[in-house]
């Protein structure tokens, strides 16, 4: 923020110089507290409808998936190496299945034994249609409990093929659901985008990898509290990050971040200690926005990296828009700034 004073201190010294003013402990305490105020001023106003991030915690943030439960499962073969982009469908790794499998088998067998027991129930079918035929045939000269019991024989039959082929569908809705999660044993890429740290291996039973959406990046910024109210859906923001020094990205305000983690309440149940809540909330902590870009063509900005950036807010009159002018200095001298920064 002191370099916006720079040319106020230039023209001092020109004045100074050509003799316009002399140099004396008046004009010199004239001009000093002179330029205070007009610091100061500029500051607080700043800080209301063009503020910028002074922390420096501006962070480049993305979306990610969790891609297997933490526990509770074993990898079996991993397919992927650090920091890896993949595209949608890609196999990264894969998961233990003997008991899917298995059950997968024994299922198959289960059917194949209901299908046996409607051929066989088919051709006794046949057998006892023929044999009522041939007592038909006879008439008198055959009982008609025979003819009775062989026509029960041929209507069980029927009930029993019937329940066969319901026990098949029922086993193969079985069969369907156990595909379905031995399929899920290979955890293959949702969406195009980029794995972190490989940090798991084959047999390790606790563990995940984590796949950032590069796609849809954004950047979360820090403002104070009180310059809330001037933050809009939609305002134009400029940020830099130390990854790229000395160059600017432009982008929007999406939103504005409602509620902080201060506003958490304890799930177990009582009420909080006072000392814990005035510790936590003593200080202005502020809160943050996320502002939506589009990354230039040729850039690929990481994931992670950290720098300031400017929002340029509501003001009471348009004629204060040139407060948009230290936020903007300000961020930019921060930008060339993070090349004495490189530790």
């Amino acid at each position: 923020m002191k370099e916006i004073m720079l040319p106020y201190i230039l023209i001092c010294w020109i004045l100074v110089k050509v003799g316009f003013v002399k140099w004396s402990l008046k004009s010199a305490t004239i001009m000093i507290s002179t330029g205070i105020m007009i610091a100061m001023s500029l500051f607080i106003a700043h800080r209301f409808w063009s503020p910028a991030d002074l922390t420096d915690s501006t962070t480049v943030k993305a979306p990610h998936a969790v891609l297997s439960p933490l526990f509770g499962q074993e990898v079996d073969e991993v397919y992927v190496t650090h920091n890896q982009v993949v595209k949608k469908g890609d196999l990264i790794y894969t998961l233990r299945s003997e008991d899917t499998e298995s059950q997968i088998e024994s299922l198959q067998a289960q059917k194949k034994a209901s299908e046996a027991e409607i051929l066989s129930l088919r051709h006794q079918q046949k057998n006892d249609q023929r044999t009522l035929g041939r007592l038909e045939k006879l008439k008198d000269f055959a009982q008609e409990s025979e003819r009775d019991d062989t026509r029960t024989q041929i209507e069980t039959a029927e009930a029993k093929i019937a329940a066969a082929h319901a026990q098949i569908m029922n086993i193969e809705a079985q069969m369907a659901t156990a595909e379905w999660q031995n399929d899920r044993r290979e955890v293959r890429a949702p969406f195009d985008g980029q794995l972190s740290i490989t940090n798991i291996t084959n047999g390790t039973r606790t563990g995940n990898m984590h796949l950032y959406s590069t796609d849809k990046k954004f950047v979360e910024m820090r403002i104070p509290e009180q310059s809330y109210r001037g933050i809009k859906i939609g305002q134009f923001a400029e940020f830099y990050v130390d990854a790229f020094p000395g160059e600017i990205f432009r982008g929007r305000v999406h939103s504005v971040t409602t509620g902080t983690g201060e506003a958490q309440v304890q799930i177990r149940q009582g009420s909080q200690h006072v000392r814990q809540h005035v510790g936590n909330n003593t200080n202005n902590h502020g809160r943050t926005i996320v502002i939506e870009f589009n990354e230039p063509e040729g850039y690929n900005i990481p994931i992670g990296s950290t720098g300031s950036g400017w929002v340029s807010a509501d003001k009471p009159h348009p004629m204060l828009g040139f407060m948009d002018i230290i936020g903007a200095a300000t961020v930019r001298l921060k930008a060339y700034k993070a090349y004495l920064s490189a530790i």
